[in-house]
This record gives structure tokens, sequence and C-alpha cells, in this order.
């Protein structure tokens, strides 16, 4: 197929734009005497560089970062969230102090306001999904933009700026699988970047090409993402990434919970003993008489005992009904409202992989249900390190300290 070149040069466009926060915060060239300049360099538009050039300035608009790194989660139905992730580690040489203050200040600005920088990156998101669109055939559209600046405390001191987005309609949904890679033309890395792509929810891994790609876990299929760094350029269509779907059948919104499965039959057994009760009791009151019971005077009473029992008999069936109806009302909540009850049971705040503990949940599900959460406003999350600290609303952390330090 005849592919235009437009959607690889506005990802690069894209990626050169946003990329030029590293000589906005000026971090590792500024000098003690420096100033800290929050206003961006404007990037060049489409119809003034070539594709070639868009190659340059991504390289050159990232010098000023240590890392940068590509993140896509791609989720179920097919959407992804992008993260582009920049960090600044602050060395210990005589100038890693002023670095440091300087990138708080730049993230002190950046947090408050939105930023050239911050409106240069949700325009060139829209412009690429956009063009995806056109390429693909797929409605698209970018939503729920989001931005953090941070310093994590690891063997480095490390300045930290994250924007991201969800991309509709990223991936191709097929019947068993979900392929990505449509949209790509042609994108180079630079020596300092990577590109990760990440199955989110109940995805695995199928087959990714190139296949030098790095992932933790014995094999593909084991693996939760994978990594492409270092100088490269991929071709057309590369990275191509095909993730096998779960059983359709198992895909739900995680909220029916015991409604939605286990106390339907309980339901249907509860239903066809009352009626059977019901019945029995019907039938001794006025069923037909026999011939003894009809000619007898002396035991006209015996069936209006016999019906006084049948009713007491149906009394203690239908206790038993009831107390075998009578389900816990802990079973009763919504997988959400369970991680809600959770986090405040423990003060507002908890680390990812604890809810995976105490639910017993895979992680998996809680990753799929949290990221449903975020998007509805439920729950806040901040990565720090590897973690994702979880918050309701109120309970947010300050960016620059630790999540759980009062």
């Amino acid at each position: 197929m005849n592919r235009p070149g437009s959607v690889g040069l506005v990802v690069l466009l894209v990626l050169s734009s946003v990329l030029a926060v590293g000589t906005t915060a000026s971090l590792a060239a500024g000098g003690p005497g420096d100033a800290v300049s929050t206003t961006p360099v404007e990037p060049q538009t489409e119809a003034a560089i070539a594709p070639q050039d868009s190659r340059g300035l991504l390289r050159q608009e990232t010098r000023e970062f240590d890392n940068t790194t590509f993140e896509i989660r791609v989720h179920e139905n097919g959407s992804a969230t992008w993260t582009f992730r920049y960090e600044q580690r602050f060395t210990d040489d005589e100038n890693a102090t002023r670095t440091q203050e300087n990138f708080e200040d730049f993230a002190e600005e950046f947090r408050a306001n939105e930023t050239g920088l911050y409106d240069r990156f949700t325009n060139q998101s829209r412009e690429l999904t956009q063009a995806g669109m056109q390429e693909s055939g797929r409605e698209m559209e970018a939503t729920n933009f989001r931005r953090s600046v941070r310093v994590e405390d690891q063997f480095t001191p490390t300045g930290v700026v994250e924007m991201s987005f969800t991309w509709t309609n990223f991936a191709d949904v097929q019947d068993d699988r979900l392929v990505v890679g449509d949209v790509f033309d042609g994108v180079p890395l630079s020596a300092e970047q990577a590109i990760v792509i990440e199955a989110g929810g109940d995805l695995t891994f199928r087959s990714i090409e190139p296949d030098d790609a790095q992932y933790a876990g014995g094999s593909l299929t084991d693996a939760e993402s994978v990594r492409w760094s270092g100088k490269r350029e991929f071709i057309d269509g590369r990275p191509r990434v095909v993730f096998d779907r779960p059983d359709s059948a198992a895909i739900g919104d995680g909220n029916t919970g015991l409604l939605g499965g286990n106390l339907v039959p309980i339901l249907v057994g509860v239903l066809l003993l009352v009626v059977g009760v019901v019945a029995a009791v019907w039938y001794r009151r006025y069923g037909p008489v026999s011939d003894d019971e009809s000619t007898s005077d002396d035991e006209p009473a015996a069936p209006a005992g016999g019906a006084a029992a049948g009713a007491g008999s149906a009394v203690g069936s239908a206790d038993a009904a009831d107390d075998s109806e009578s389900i816990p009302n802990e079973e009763l909540l919504t997988d959400e409202d369970r991680v809600v009850k959770l986090i405040r049971e423990n003060g507002g705040r908890m680390k990812q992989v604890n809810i995976v503990e105490d639910t017993g949940w895979s992680k998996s599900k809680v990753s799929m249900l949290l990221s449903d959460m975020e998007e509805e406003g439920t729950i806040s999350k901040l990565r720090v390190g590897r973690e994702n600290i979880i918050s309701l609303e109120g309970f947010e952390p300050e960016a620059t300290k630790s999540p759980f330090e009062e």
C-alpha cells in the first residue's frame, strides 16, 4: 500500500516540538548564574521543515535531558495512553545544586500554568491523531491530557517531566487480536531515547517487529512491556506489535460483581423453592379429597392439621430460603467500590502493589480497573520510580516529596 508520509511526519513533529522542554528548562547547560527560562523555543511548522529536518530537530532538542522515553500503554478496546517521560539527573558536580534549583523553579511554573510547552503538546497531539485517522480510516481522538513534574530520589536525584494523553482507536482491533503500527512511518530514535509499548488489561504479546526489543520474563507472552532504545530509525509501519485478545466472553466492565454472576443461580434456586412450597400448601388445602376423608366424621380436622403442618413446613422452608439468600454486604460492592473502600481504610492513599495483595486480584485486572477509575476521576495516579501511588481526591501527595511522608 502506498503510504503518504503525513503520519510519520506528524509523529516526528510532535516528538520534536514537545521535546523543546529540554531547551526550555536549560538544566544541564545552566551555570550557577543562569536564570530559568520558562518561555519555550517556538517549534518550526510542518510546512517549514522537511522530514529529514524534523529528525535532526528531534535529536537536537533532547540533548539537555539524559533520557527520553515514549511510553505507549495499549488497552483492550484499542485505545492507548501515550506518555512522554523526560529525565534529568542531578549529578554530584559543582553545578548539581543550582541545576536542581533551576529544575524546581521550572517545575513550579509548569504545575501552576498551562505553559506554551504544554499547549504545543496538546495541539500537536490532536494533529497527530487526525493524521492517524486519515491514514488508518479509524475514528481517532486525543483526550485526557495530563502533565506532571517531580524530583525522584533514586541513586542520583532525578528530575522527571511527564505529559500524556489518551489516543482513542490507536490500535487496529480484530476478532482475536490487536495490531499496533499502522500509524508509524519512519520514526527515528537518538542515542538517549526509547520507545516502550505496554500490554494493558489482559492483553498478551503475540509478536513484535523488530524482534530485538528488550523485555522481562522468560518469553514474550509473559512480558508486560517491550522496549526499543538507542540510536536507530524504524521503517514504515514499525515498530509493530500484535496482541492476543482475552476471551471475549470474559471481557466485562469489571463492575458486575456478585450480582452480575454468582448470585443469579442462587436467586433462581430460591425462586423455584418458594414456588414449590406455595404449590404444596395450595394442594393440601384445595386439592382433591380421598374417599376416607369424605366419609369420616371424626377426621375433618386432620386435613387442617396437615395443612397447618404444611404451612409450618412452608414457613421453615421460606426461612431456610431467606438464610440461603442472605449475602454479606461486602460481596455486593462493585470492584470500584471495594477499591475506594480499601484506599479510604488505608488513609486515602495506597501503592498499587498493595491493592493487588489486599484484593487478591491479578495485576492486570487491578491495572485496568485503576485506569478506568482514573479516567472517571475517582482516583489519581502518581508514578514514583517503578511504583504507582493511588490516591483519592484530597489525598494526592505533593510531587516533590515521598507520597507517604506527612
